[in-house]
């Protein structure tokens, strides 16, 4: 379902922060925008998405886990 989300536009980047947030965001899936008018809505423009702060986030801590062996208390 839509998610109201502010897009931001700098030096050539642009990207689109979600209100609430948003779980389960991967790289290749599509974004795309639409009017806020429910009963006639539109399509402005939509893009793919190539990272999320949480996707980048998640990879971030398991590289730092990998790094660490594992310790498994003998019994």
């Amino acid at each position: 379902p839509p998610r109201p989300a502010m897009l931001h536009h700098h030096g050539g980047a642009s990207w689109v922060e979600l209100a609430d947030g948003e779980s389960g965001i991967a790289p290749g899936q599509a974004c795309v925008l639409y009017t806020d008018d429910a009963n006639d809505a539109r399509v402005l423009g939509g893009g793919f998405i190539e990272r999320s702060e949480r996707a980048a986030e998640a990879e971030a801590m398991l590289t730092r886990l990998a790094a660490k062996p594992a310790r498994i208390a003998a019994e």
